[in-house]
């Protein structure tokens, strides 16, 4: 058995014996809850069309007239499930057949919509019993938006360097960011990594993509499950930084086990529970950490380099997903049209 065979087992075995790294707050199921705007975005359509579910059973189409949204149709609507549904049903009702206000009009046919997938702001449905249908995406309409930065940099296989996850969300003129992993501290009497909150000076170093190999990044806009979740993962261990209650004295190994919980979490509620988490809509295609001989990242470079690698290869799985520095900065700014898909597979 090799030195580094030897080693890496005993890192997993100190792992299983101490399953308090999966181990934190008890996080809810994913969340459901249709009452309010959604919007289904068509490639190349000039006038979208918006859907209001009401408390009262009803679903009016919106249309945009000029600057404003206007009623254009009515329905009613119904969930097999409210808080966990597997199907959504649509009656439209038709008012010129009927003049009398009171009965707001006359029920048409029905039509039936599989829920393939949910999460709080995005549901995915198809029409019932078609094989092979094109799924639908539903997004809410919100006043904010939310964006996922995973950023580190190449370093060496002794030091590493900065790698940390950044949560931000903004309307446009009020932004908010949150950003905690591991950072280097350098200066002529000592160099050691510290994990903490991302002071401003490297989080600056990351306003840019990186060079070449120089180090790894992805940023994402996702909606705001995705998003809630992982700001309670990370809320969770800058609490245990500021408490001074990590899970190890290891600096590289507390981020490690954040890193992987805090993108885990994208896809899944419940990840800082042990047995893993309940699945939500897939936000993005998964490398996890295993810690396991089999483990792509672990086993094949230093614990120190993780989150370079780790952030590369979620980088390669979700190319199509990733702002550019243009994108980025303009959907901060505001700017509707910058927008991305936030993938539902």
């Amino acid at each position: 058995m090799s030195r580094f065979t030897f080693r890496f087992r005993l890192l997993a075995l100190f792992l299983a014996m101490f399953p308090s790294a999966l181990v934190g707050q008890e996080q809810k199921g994913c969340q459901f809850n249709i009452l309010g705007t959604w919007q289904s975005p068509a490639e190349g359509q000039i006038n979208r069309t918006r859907e209001r579910f009401e408390s009262n059973g009803q679903v009016t189409e919106l249309s945009r007239k000029g600057s404003q949204w206007q009623a254009t149709g009515q329905s009613t609507y119904k969930l097999d499930d409210a808080k966990a549904p597997k199907s959504l049903t649509l009656t439209a009702i038709d008012k010129d057949k009927n003049k009398d206000k009171d009965k707001g009009g006359v029920p048409s046919a029905s039509s039936t919509l599989e829920i393939k997938t949910f999460d709080d702001g995005l549901f995915v449905t198809a029409p019932a019993g078609s094989l092979g249908a094109p799924p639908t995406r539903w997004t809410r309409v919100d006043s904010q938006r939310y964006f996922v930065v995973l950023a580190a940099g190449k370093g060496d296989p002794g030091f590493g360097a900065a790698g940390f996850a950044m949560l931000i969300k903004t309307d446009g003129v009020h932004t908010q960011r949150h950003a905690f992993g591991v950072y280097p501290v350098v200066n002529p009497l000592e160099r050691h990594p510290v994990l903490g909150v991302i002071p401003g000076k490297i989080r600056k170093q990351f306003d840019h993509e990186p060079a070449a190999d120089s180090g790894a990044m992805l940023r994402l806009e996702v909606t705001a499950g995705p998003y809630n979740r992982a700001l309670d993962v990370l809320k969770t261990w800058e609490r245990r930084a500021s408490e001074n209650t990590l899970l190890y004295t290891v600096p590289y190994l507390n981020n490690a086990v954040y890193l992987n919980q805090l993108v885990t979490s994208l896809n899944e509620t419940g990840v800082l529970e042990w047995k893993g988490g309940t699945p939500c809509s897939e936000t993005i295609r998964l490398q996890r950490l295993t810690w396991l001989l089999d483990d792509p990242i672990m086993t094949k470079h230093n614990l120190t380099q993780t989150p370079y690698y780790l952030f590369r290869t979620l980088r390669q799985l979700n190319s199509s997903l990733n702002l550019s520095d243009s994108k980025f900065q303009a959907a901060l700014a505001g700017d509707q049209s910058s927008s991305v898909a936030i993938s539902s597979r």
